[in-house]
């Protein structure tokens, strides 16, 4: 579970709360460059004061016995590089595990990750570091690992419409042949196992909504993709985006 906060007395209170759901661990965004979460002060905006950042983090690690971990940037701006610093703080106040997506908060997702600033991180601090930015293919999984010699990736972007990404890194770091690429028929598969998990958890017309924009993701460079998209993009039921993706088998 993923939690952004200011308060350390009402994340403290509220990881104890979601401790008894069985969660492996809890994580504290810390990244997010949002400016409606940077102007409340949570997110990103936490790395402009690590004496609050490291109250939170010592407040919640004292309310629950599971893992609490911290992801983050390589700092606000240009001009505020701070993420090894923070890292050190992070530790120290009780964090089990980093993961350090090497853009700032000005970058945004623009330009290109440092992936230097995660091996900084790495060298500092002793609890498992998880590099994050520009995991793209499993390549670039491999690619990372090797040179920030970091414990893990964490994938975002790279995942959107492409839940295989993770069976090629699984199998590149196994040093197997990387899978093929999904057919059409495998990609509006995985649409449809989404869409029927996701109406497990919400009503029908607010899933099918935002399914849009899955299946936008899911059909990039797809042939007739562009089609589909614009036909998807006017459902509202299952059953109507059901009907679109069959009639593109």
């Amino acid at each position: 579970m993923q939690l952004f906060g200011s308060d350390p007395d009402i994340m403290a209170e509220i990881a104890a709360r979601l401790e008894d759901l069985g969660f492996a661990a809890i994580d504290v965004n810390m990244g997010c460059p949002v400016p409606k979460i940077v102007n409340n002060g949570e997110g990103s905006a936490l790395m402009k004061d690590p004496a609050l950042a490291g109250r939170i983090i010592e407040k919640m690690s004292a309310a629950v016995k599971c893992p609490v971990t911290v992801k983050f940037r390589k700092g606000f701006d240009e001009g505020h590089i701070n993420a090894v610093e923070f890292a050190h703080i992070m530790e120290e106040s009780g964090a089990a595990a980093l993961t350090v997506h090497g853009r700032t908060r000005d970058q945004f997702y623009s330009g290109s990750a440092d992936w230097d600033i995660i091996k900084k991180v790495k060298e500092r601090v002793g609890i498992p570091v998880f590099g994050n930015g520009d995991i793209f293919t499993a390549e670039d999984a491999v690619r990372m690992l090797r040179e920030t010699g970091c414990d893990g990736v964490a994938v975002a972007r790279g995942a959107k419409g492409n839940p295989w990404i993770f069976r090629e890194i699984a199998a590149a770091l196994a040093g197997l042949p990387i899978p093929d690429r999904p057919s059409p028929s495998e990609i509006i598969a995985m649409i449809k196992k989404q869409a029927s998990l996701m109406v497990q958890y919400k009503p029908e017309y607010i899933a099918v909504r935002e399914l849009r924009k899955h299946v936008s993701w899911y059909t990039a460079g797809l042939h007739g993709g562009a089609a589909l998209r614009a036909q998807v993009n006017s459902t509202e039921t299952l059953e109507e985006l059901y009907g679109l993706l069959d009639g593109r088998m």
